[in-house]
């Protein structure tokens, strides 16, 4: 079943010292099949031709720099998720 998209127009706002902040209006967040409830953690990455908001796991929220010891614990495959993202210790 296809779902008509839901288009809303919103505004960012810039401040110097801590980033942005985009409204969003409240007629997506209550549509049901908005992914994100109040307080999550929100992965933001840019790709062309926009922007793509999504969940992280839990490896993508670590500085793996301070934390190479860890790094070198986890599992084969989890070392390799990390290093594809480009997030594995230098």
């Amino acid at each position: 079943m296809d779902m008509q998209a839901e288009i809303a127009v919103s505004q960012i706002k810039y401040y110097k010292k801590s980033g942005a902040r985009l409204y969003i209006p409240q007629g997506i967040i209550e549509n049901p099949t908005f992914p994100f409830k109040d307080g999550d953690i929100v992965k933001i990455e840019i790709r062309n031709p926009g922007v793509t908001l999504s969940r992280p796991v839990w490896w993508e929220m670590v500085n793996w720099n301070q934390m190479r010891p860890a790094f070198n614990a986890l599992p084969g495959d989890t070392q390799e998720l990390i290093r594809a993202k480009g997030l594995a210790p230098e």
